[in-house]
């Protein structure tokens, strides 16, 4: 038991850790621009300075994608363990990424340089529906290919 906790739930626990620090003052907007626009300056000399701060801002929230979508492939993975069907553990999973994505905005909510945003919200649960949609995708390949490998496998006996 103890194995399938440090196996299905601690990844979940480690993930939402570093949700949470990503959401401190230490990675606002005015301290991530210290790394990524140099970046994009760096590849991209001819972009003006509103270009420069469109990418910074387009690459910040495809940060909030990610940052869910790995989440919500860690939570299903936990959820998933030993059910017997995949609704009811998508189904928990989303609620509890959206709880996840709430709490870490009103997290910001308390820290002095960030803010509270409905709309990073969306894009948290973007990455979520994304990841569950690769995922019901992924699982009926898989059970195709076994529905097809088990009737190759009768007829052959």
């Amino acid at each position: 038991m103890r194995t399938l906790i440090l196996e299905y739930s601690l990844p979940v626990v480690v993930w939402l850790t570093i949700i949470y620090l990503f959401s401190t003052d230490a990675f606002s907007g005015a301290e991530t621009s210290r790394f990524i626009v140099p970046f994009l300056r760096f590849f991209f000399p001819n972009l003006s300075p509103a270009e420069l701060e469109l990418w910074h801002g387009a690459i910040r929230k495809l940060g909030h994608i990610t940052e869910y979508f790995i989440l919500t492939l860690l939570a299903y993975r936990s959820f998933r363990f030993e059910a017997s069907d995949t609704l009811r553990p998508k189904l928990i999973t989303g609620g509890f990424v959206l709880l996840a994505a709430m709490t870490d905005e009103f997290h910001q909510s308390l820290t002095a340089f960030r803010g509270a945003s409905l709309i990073d919200v969306g894009y948290d649960t973007f990455g979520a529906v994304w990841a569950l949609g690769l995922m019901t995708l992924y699982e009926a390949a898989s059970d195709r290919q076994y529905r097809v490998r088990r009737s190759l496998h009768r007829r052959w006996l």
